[in-house]
């Protein structure tokens, strides 16, 4: 007995000494690519104030990378990570990277008021003005908890409803008071709109949104350069679009005034 015992202890102790040291080099790389990334863009700030956007970009371009090194851990992805790479980005001059990181950020920060500034200036910032659908805007207004409270918050209130719905009707077998009558029916009320919410979300998530990150790309009417362009002019960086099909190299987007097209996969970037 003894004997098992002190082994399970050593299989501990080296248990610990083995994944313990890798976690921690696994922090610390990821401080250390955040820490230079930083450096890089405050040396990339300097250097653009003083006109030298060559050396500027460059350093830039090291920021931006070391901060995608970073956020491609998503046990360490975060809203800071992501609005500091929009920042980056956008005074890299590349709007629809900014764009992407700006719309990231907001699934961590959706209440911040620095990032909604930053972002809507760099939406106006856009060539591709399209209008959004009437249908659209007209439920974003009459739906707006759907579309302004994140889906982490809502399925949060939606439990904490349901516990209290529950709370309500055990307690209503030994006290009648009107109160818990009105409690159990407002929070019955309250879970099944957000339990529709919900599941809308869920079901939207089988059409994620994007962002175009290519400076200028033809849509085409099917999923090949053999196809016809759907519309006129090209789309450029910064316009948001949802995917609805993919067929592998290319992937079919919707507009936001309902008009759809093919582009080429790498031509946008997944909000997630």
């Amino acid at each position: 007995m003894k004997k098992t015992i002190i082994f399970f202890i050593i299989f501990c102790l080296a248990f610990i000494l083995v994944y313990g040291q890798d976690v921690s080099l696994e922090e610390s790389e990821r401080s250390r690519l955040c820490q230079e990334a930083e450096q890089y863009f405050t040396e990339g700030l300097e250097l653009s104030r003083d006109g030298k956007k060559t050396e500027a970009a460059e350093a830039l371009d090291k920021a931006a990378a070391r901060y995608e090194r970073a956020a491609s851990d998503k046990t360490f992805a975060n809203g800071k990570l992501f609005y500091n790479l929009g920042n980056v980005y956008f005074l890299n001059d590349d709007l629809g990277r900014a764009i992407l990181n700006y719309r990231r950020a907001e699934r961590y920060l959706p209440f911040d008021k620095k990032l909604q500034d930053n972002m809507a200036f760099a939406r106006s910032r856009r060539v591709d003005v399209i209008e959004e659908h009437e249908q659209k805007r007209v439920m974003k207004t009459l739906f707006f908890l759907h579309y302004d409270l994140p889906l982490v918050w809502r399925e949060g209130i939606l439990l904490i409803c349901v516990a209290l719905f529950w709370a309500a009707m055990i307690a209503l077998r030994w006290r009648k008071d009107g109160w818990l009558r009105w409690l159990a029916g407002l929070s019955c009320i309250v879970a099944l709109a957000l339990g529709v919410s919900v599941w809308l979300s869920y079901r939207e998530m089988r059409q994620p949104s994007a962002v175009i990150v290519a400076k200028q790309v033809d849509a085409r009417k099917g999923g090949s350069e053999a196809y016809d362009k759907s519309f006129e002019k090209p789309l450029h960086a910064g316009t948001e679009v949802t995917l609805t099909d993919d067929n592998g190299g290319w992937v079919e987007v919707r507009l936001g005034n309902g008009e759809t097209g093919w582009l080429p996969k790498d031509a946008v970037g997944i909000v997630e």
